[in-house]
């Protein structure tokens, strides 16, 4: 299946817990699926080392300025709470504070995603990602079920969903 031109299509920003796992290798494939399709897609590519912080703002701030999408990856563990300024907790505590679109992609069978906490955890010891899904993931928001598809079936809807009616 030929993916239609994205020219003109809601400008989108994938957010993810980016581990280098198979999620991670997969969804970069989505990317630059998309980004060959002429698709609004943004996706921090900071390598070991590099602040990848300015573009996660810069995208965030795109997306909130032109009524845009954040694409949460949901895996398990998505919106953890780490030491990063910029983890998918903070990307979508931003988005949620904002008003911003999340369009949830479903990776695996945890969901809505349970972010570990506890005493034992080292930035989230009351639950604080779990409190944030419950009110970012309302029941009645939908999400793409991505669980067992190719590259070119998660892209495809994905762009169905970008694509201005």
């Amino acid at each position: 299946e030929v993916l239609p031109d994205g020219s003109g299509s809601r400008v989108a920003m994938f957010s993810a817990r980016f581990d280098g796992g198979e999620v991670e290798l997969q969804i970069r494939a989505v990317h630059r699926l998309l980004l060959r399709h002429n698709y609004e897609v943004r996706m921090v590519e900071a390598g070991a080392g590099d602040d990848f912080g300015d573009d996660t703002l810069l995208f965030l701030d795109e997306i909130k300025s032109n009524d845009g999408v954040m694409l949460a990856v949901c895996t398990a563990h998505y919106a953890e709470m780490t030491a990063s300024k910029f983890s998918s907790y903070v990307e979508l505590k931003y988005c949620f504070a904002n008003g911003v679109q999340v369009l949830p992609l479903r990776m695996v069978d945890t969901y809505p995603p349970t972010p570990p906490y506890g005493s034992e955890h080292a930035y989230d010891q009351k639950g604080k990602a779990k409190a944030l899904i419950g009110a970012a993931f309302a029941p009645s928001l939908l999400y793409l079920d991505c669980r067992g598809k190719t590259v070119e079936e998660i892209a495809s809807q994905i762009a169905a969903r970008l694509r201005r009616s």
